[in-house]
């Protein structure tokens, strides 16, 4: 068997190595012997004993090695950590709106006369506790004030008015399932990229919902563009299915605002009572959550040749109404959490 060489060992065997060899010295063993023995110098034992001596066992504990001090200094970290975190690079005058390592890299350079590699980049970001991720898409004109303001209090004052009521509250949104829509992730071999057999046709189903907090569902498939007739069709539906006064909250959708919708709403005022969100804000509706759910199973498991789309996303929608703890799950994303502590839930 050949010889071993220490410097090949993990820092703790290296470690054990030397409380071993320093426990069989002053068991009496010579340090050449120990040293032939373990596989280090003599010199080594030596240095292990000295160490010993000197500071006792504490000296034999494997410690992490410095390396080579970080070019930028903690506070410039800070400083670069910030940047990140509150600004897009558009905002930096960069011509892109996505941080990427090589932008990172001339960040860096441009605010500290540093150049850094990528990975180098890369390393110090996850150190900074930065990933990467991806981005929300948000309207350019959506107002956070007003936002905040229905969170915080439009939408609690509309609870408070509800429960004197004793109304309903609902969620109503409208969203499209394309039968050509992106598919989901799967393993296959490096280099290869996996085949999947679907029907080839480019369909759209669209689809109408509404969800309550106690986990209930309303929804209506259609083709083409959700007119002011389809929501009408659907709202009649909603009240036959529902006892009692029913506040519905929805976005400004134009057949939520159209004349012939107003008119239907005046004449069901006593019952039905409508609250539009804040403009260019649907993740704070619920009902939003829906429609990633149902997106995700298609994704999953697209249609097979001979399968009709409208049946499938029947199919899926029944299948996610009667399921009320799923429903009530949509309630539980961080982004419609207000609804939840308005209702001190």
């Amino acid at each position: 068997m050949g010889r071993r060489d220490a410097r090949s060992l993990d820092h703790a065997t290296l470690e054990e190595l030397r409380r071993l060899g320093v426990r069989r010295v002053c068991e009496g063993e010579s340090q050449v012997a120990v040293a032939h023995s373990s596989g280090v110098h003599r010199r080594t034992v030596g240095k292990w004993m000295r160490a010993y001596r000197d500071r006792g066992a504490r000296a034999l504990v494997a410690r992490t090695a410095p390396g080579r001090p970080p070019t930028l200094t903690p506070r410039q970290q800070q400083r670069l950590r910030r940047l990140l975190i509150t600004h897009e690079p558009r905002q930096l005058n960069f011509p892109f709106a996505l941080w990427t390592l090589p932008l990172v890299a001339e960040l860096v350079e441009r605010e500290f006369a540093v150049v850094l590699h990528k990975t180098t980049i890369a390393r110090l970001l996850h150190r900074l506790g930065l990933t990467p991720q991806q981005p929300q898409r948000r309207a350019v004109g959506r107002d956070e004030a007003a936002c905040r303001r229905w969170a915080q209090t439009d939408f609690p004052a509309l609870v408070r008015a509800g429960r004197r009521r004793q109304a309903t509250l609902l969620f109503a949104d409208e969203a499209g399932v394309h039968e050509d829509g992106p598919l989901a992730r799967t393993w296959g071999a490096r280099g290869q990229r996996p085949v999947v057999r679907v029907s080839g046709t480019r369909a759209r189903v669209n689809v109408i919902s509404a969800i309550s907090p106690r986990g209930r569902l309303w929804f209506r498939c259609f083709t083409g563009t959700l007119t002011a007739a389809r929501f009408i069709e659907f709202l009649t539906a909603l009240l036959h299915d529902v006892r009692g006064p029913v506040d519905l909250v929805l976005d400004k959708h134009p057949a939520h605002v159209a004349a012939a919708t107003r008119r239907f709403l005046q004449q069901h005022r006593t019952r039905l009572r409508v609250h539009f969100l804040p403009s260019y804000a649907p993740d704070l509706n619920p009902d939003e959550h829906v429609w990633s759910y149902l997106k995700a199973l298609f994704r999953k498991e697209p249609l097979v040749p001979g399968e009709r789309l409208r049946g499938a996303v029947d199919e899926a929608m029944e299948h996610i109404r009667a399921d009320r703890s799923l429903v009530r799950r949509f309630f539980g994303h961080p982004a419609v959490a207000y609804v939840k502590e308005a209702l001190h839930w």
